[in-house]
């Protein structure tokens, strides 16, 4: 999703789990020198996650999580507009090292996804999934 660089208003939050044995100091001082309307605490090797912003930048959020990247274990931050008609999160992928971003969408039904998508969906909401053979 590419929204657009000025003037979006955007509310964020999330936690960020850090790699263990990190120079904090290191990271601080370069979460710090960003540009980014980003508000953070770290305690106990997570970092709270906090953005208010009127003019929500898309690059200067993947500039912080970028800075990020190479000391997080996982983490999640989810955004909403102000006027909350859009949601989107971004994930980080360990496995690829890189963050993703997931967009939320409504549906009212199931016509729109194949079987696959929708095993897929359940999956990452933590649904243990199996096939029965008993319909009523």
């Amino acid at each position: 999703m590419r929204k657009t660089n000025v003037g979006y208003c955007a509310d964020g939050n999330g936690e960020v789990f850090l790699k263990d044995r990190i120079n904090i100091k290191e990271l601080k001082n370069k979460l710090d020198n960003l540009n980014s309307s980003i508000d953070y605490n770290i305690e106990n090797k997570i970092i709270l996650i906090e953005e208010y912003s009127f003019s929500w930048n898309e690059d200067r959020t993947y500039a912080f999580l970028n800075t990020l990247k190479p000391y997080v274990e996982k983490g999640l931050i989810e955004y909403k507009s102000i006027d909350n008609d859009r949601h989107w999160r971004y994930v980080y992928n360990q496995k690829l090292n890189k963050w993703e971003e997931e967009i939320a969408c409504t549906s009212y039904g199931f016509e729109g996804y194949t079987d696959d998508e929708l095993i897929e969906e359940l999956k990452k909401r933590g649904y243990i999934i199996r096939k029965s053979n008993n319909f009523y």
